[in-house]
């Protein structure tokens, strides 16, 4: 169901979970939620999957926690402002695990240009978490997920950038 027939992060935790890392978070932050990734991490006690994403919206799933699952949905009425103060709840929601590994599903579809959703993030908001990312101290490694407006390099530069900085 969705965009992916293969849930490229899904399978890189489990991956990295046989070659030496004990505890592997999964930090969400597409517009669209995560329903396979969830499903299959769902009751795996290694795995903190930590998503942020718009809902009401496609798939319809996300509206709930429960044991290693942490959603962090938002509606489309929310500001920047208040859609970075629950990612960073979300970001918190990370380092609280203690992970060894830390793997992002980096969506750019909740950039407020894109055509898709009705999020409200910007290049700069992209920057900031990348930057959270670099200030860990945990090894990360982070999988393009969604985006389709046309500043996309821009969106994911910045991001990066952000990545880089510390």
């Amino acid at each position: 169901m969705g965009f992916c027939y293969l849930n490229s992060i899904a399978i890189a935790a489990l991956d990295a979970l046989t070659r030496g890392p004990t505890r592997v978070a999964i930090w969400d932050f597409d517009a669209h939620h995560g329903n396979g990734t969830e499903s299959i991490c769902e009751g795996n006690d290694r795995i903190r999957y930590v998503s942020f994403h718009q809902h009401p919206a496609y798939p319809g799933t996300g509206s709930l926690s429960r044991a290693n699952i942490f959603n962090f949905p938002v509606s489309a009425e929310t500001t920047g402002a208040q859609q970075m103060e629950v990612l960073r709840r979300s970001w918190k929601c990370v380092e609280e695990f203690w992970p060894d590994l830390i793997l992002v599903s980096a969506g750019f579809d909740a950039y407020e240009g894109d055509p898709l959703v009705s999020l409200a993030l910007t290049r700069d908001n992209f920057g900031t978490l990348g930057e959270w990312l670099s200030q860990t101290g945990v090894p990360c490694a982070a999988i393009l997920e969604g985006g389709y407006s046309s500043d996309l390099p821009l969106l994911i530069d910045a991001f990066l950038c952000g990545w880089e900085r510390h």
